[in-house]
C-alpha cells in the first residue's frame, strides 16, 4: 500500500488548524469582541467535521460564558449553509 504524504499532510494541516484555533479562543476568553472575532475566522478555515469538534469543545469549555457568541455564530452558519 502506497503511502499518500500529500493526504497525510494535509490531514495533520487541518489538525493543525483546529488545535490553533483552539489555542487562539482560549487565548481572547477574557476579551469578547476578540472571542467572537476569532470564532467567525474558525468558519472560515475549518471543515464540517472540524466544526463540529470545535463546537462540542466550546461547549465544554465557554458555553457558558460565551453562549451568545458561540450560539450566534453557529447559527449564522447553519443559515448560511441553508441559503
Amino acid at each position: 500500500m502506497e503511502l499518500n504524504l500529500k493526504k497525510v499532510t494535509e490531514i495533520k494541516n487541518i489538525t493543525a488548524m483546529l488545535e490553533h484555533q483552539k489555542f487562539v479562543l482560549q487565548s481572547v476568553s477574557d476579551q469578547k469582541h476578540l472571542f467572537r472575532k476569532e470564532l467567525l475566522k474558525s468558519f472560515e478555515w475549518l471543515n464540517e467535521k472540524e466544526l463540529f469538534e470545535l463546537f462540542t469543545w466550546l461547549k465544554s469549555n465557554f458555553y457558558f460564558s460565551h453562549k451568545d457568541c458561540v450560539e450566534q455564530a453557529f447559527r449564522h452558519s447553519l443559515i448560511q449553509e441553508g441559503a
